[in-house]
């Protein structure tokens, strides 16, 4: 008859180690051993904790029993700590020194901005208010994504109003009751040719003088300050060109085909550059207000809200 083989241990009689070592850990005993190591004796720590004696001494045993180690001696000098009680004293500091921070990074965590803030805008918009308000809100919140697309004022006005985007930037040909405007800057245009036209170099004292040119004209985006403007001088009976968008009626305009009004500051570049000129004396240029819009009646969105704060202090220090 062959000997009886040992049976493996369960899993009941295995020491506790792992996921089941800290499933079954009483945590307070540790927060108790914290005070012990401490107050450097148990009696003290008892006093400071306003607990019994006894029950500071049952805790420490009660951790030991539980690691299966011991971790400190009594004696007439006091509290010593073995290599282990040493090792649990700083892992023990290091838990409470996580846990007392816990305060101040949920309150961080609580007013720190994440996800997505959507921008629309018509093209070419240029101002040094845009672009500060991006970077300082940036730089304060990081963690949000700012999204920006480019199109056209009347599909700006009904995707704030729709909730598409959270932010609109662009003229208000029309105000809708519903949404909010802000003024954020005001665009200047004045007619500009480039350097093969007749009129490069020369300044045009009134703008009846351009009632017979030949006119680059920028489509449906034209505000209706330009059109009022153009229209009561009789600016535009000849059309040598036409394109919706800002960047392709200036590269007519560089070439020749005519002259164009464009904003003040997207062709400040080519102005400096000798490549564009303004044909007309400054006095009546035409204007168009940008408008920060926003909806009033939207859901609740704190990194929209932050993003306006921003685009309005850059519109208050102009």
């Amino acid at each position: 008859m062959s000997p009886r083989r040992p049976r493996p241990p369960s899993a009941e009689t295995q020491p506790l180690t792992g996921r089941r070592f800290a499933r079954s850990l009483d945590w307070n005993l540790l927060k108790s051993y914290h005070e012990i190591v401490q107050a450097d004796g148990i009696s003290e720590a008892a006093r400071r904790t306003a607990r019994s004696q006894p029950a500071m001494s049952m805790a420490l045993g009660r951790l030991e029993e539980h690691l299966a180690t011991k971790l400190c001696q009594r004696g007439p000098g006091g509290l010593s700590l073995t290599h282990e009680g040493e090792v649990l004293a700083e892992l023990c500091e290091a838990i409470y020194e996580s846990v007392r921070g816990l305060p101040g990074r949920l309150a961080h965590m609580s007013t720190e901005l994440r996800g997505r803030v959507r921008i629309q805008l018509i093209s070419n918009l240029i101002d040094p208010a845009i672009d500060a308000a991006l970077e300082s809100f940036h730089r304060s919140h990081i963690n949000v994504e700012i999204f920006v697309s480019v199109t056209t004022w009347d599909i700006i006005k009904r995707s704030v109003l729709q909730n598409e985007v959270e932010i609109g930037i662009a003229p208000a040909q029309d105000k809708d009751p519903r949404l909010r405007y802000e003024l954020l800057f005001r665009e200047i245009y004045r007619p500009y040719c480039g350097r093969a036209h007749a009129l490069f170099g020369q300044t045009l004292e009134s703008p009846k003088a351009l009632a017979g040119e030949a006119i680059v004209l920028t489509g449906a985006d034209e505000p209706d300050e330009l059109t009022r403007f153009r229209t009561h001088y009789n600016i535009g009976r000849r059309v040598a060109g036409l394109s919706e968008h800002l960047e392709e009626a200036k590269r007519l305009t560089l070439l020749g085909v005519g002259v164009c009004f464009l904003p003040e500051s997207f062709v400040a570049r080519e102005v400096a550059e000798g490549n564009l000129s303004a044909v007309l004396a400054r006095g009546e240029d035409p204007s168009s207000d940008i408008y920060l819009i926003s909806n009033p009646g939207a859901p609740a969105h704190k990194a929209r809200e932050v993003l306006l704060e921003h685009f309005r202090r850059g519109a208050r220090s102009e």
